[in-house]
């Protein structure tokens, strides 16, 4: 079975979204502070998970079918 067949479980679909929107709330907190106070080891590390999920969020939605995005033109639904 290859990454792209692989089933994944939706049901956390949700729980995911929000966790990410509090992450990205947690990072713009970050990014407002001065670049020398910030704490540059965290900040890589969670822009990692960020992104990680974020891919994960539209694999899920790829899977129930749910579009979120126009295929032509790629505008935001």
């Amino acid at each position: 079975m290859s990454k792209s067949e692989k089933k994944l479980n939706t049901g956390f679909y949700e729980i995911f979204k929000e966790k990410l929107v509090k992450q990205k709330e947690e990072l713009k907190r970050e990014l407002k502070l001065a670049k020398s106070e910030r704490r540059r080891e965290w900040l890589k590390s969670q822009l990692k998970q960020a992104k990680s999920m974020r891919d994960l969020l539209k694999e899920m939605e790829k899977q129930m079918g749910k579009l979120t995005h126009c295929p032509k033109c790629g505008e935001h639904l």
